[in-house]
């Protein structure tokens, strides 16, 4: 019988199961996610070399989705779980600057894998709505003062780092642009952004595409954050403007 039970858990059935218990799945860029991570025994003594819990996300690559885990943090050292046996073992999970937002388009999770010797390893995954930092805020709060609307996101996978691309819609017959989309690179000091603006074609040029695309690079000190929306959208305005 225990060699049969040992042959069962080799293939994830009757083995140990983990189950992270996530008490803030709403948690703001610089915050933590904090709850209890539950590792049940099976049916036999196993050994848990280690358990990891860690944000992963998603991006696309040609016709398929690959994951990317953005972060993993050792929850506990290995240790002996007797059959049956419940453990239980309270976590936090910074969540980074840099991590993506909770767009639509983005999605995020709190990831959970267990290395156990000689058995399928187990894992877990529970949602999260990752938040804007209040810079950020400050930032979305300016271009909404413009009358830009958040249109969407997609997560970029760019010389080995993950990238997130914001999208926002103007105001209808307003600028003479399709859209404009933001990079976010936080910085203790501030945020540097990589603004991008799609221009309308018009004239002769319309002929051949609609859009013409122009990018440009902007620091936003903390004092500029400081200021408020209206400041930043002053400045947001000038930005677009010289780039069309």
């Amino acid at each position: 019988m225990g060699f049969l039970k040992k042959m069962m858990a080799a293939i994830g059935v009757g083995g140990a199961r983990v189950d992270a218990q996530v008490h803030n799945p709403a948690v703001r860029i610089g915050e933590t996610v904090n709850g209890v991570l539950i590792v049940q025994g099976g049916s036999l003594d196993q050994r848990i070399e280690r358990v990891n819990l860690g944000i992963a996300t998603r991006y696309k690559t040609d016709d398929t989705y690959a994951v990317h885990q953005l972060s993993r943090h050792p929850v506990t050292p290995g240790f002996d779980l007797r059959a049956g046996e419940r453990r239980e073992f309270p976590f936090s999970v910074p969540v980074e600057p840099g991590t993506p937002l909770s767009l639509p388009g983005t999605q995020l999770w709190l990831a959970t894998d267990a290395d156990i010797a000689g058995a399928l390893d187990p894992s877990d995954q529970d949602p999260l709505q990752v938040l804007p930092s209040r810079s950020m805020e400050v930032l979305f709060g300016g271009a909404q003062r413009l009358g830009f609307q958040l249109s969407g996101s997609e997560i970029e996978y760019h010389h080995g780092r993950i990238v997130q691309e914001i999208s926002f819609r103007p105001p209808h017959g307003q600028y003479r642009i399709a859209e404009i989309e933001m990079m976010l690179f936080p910085r203790p000091d501030g945020l540097d952004i990589i603004l991008e603006v799609d221009r309308r074609a018009t004239g002769m040029a319309s002929i051949f595409t609609s859009e013409f695309e122009r990018k440009g690079t902007w620091f936003l000190s903390t004092a500029a954050l400081n200021a408020g929306p209206d400041a930043v959208a002053g400045e947001l305005e000038r930005r677009i403007h010289a780039l069309l």
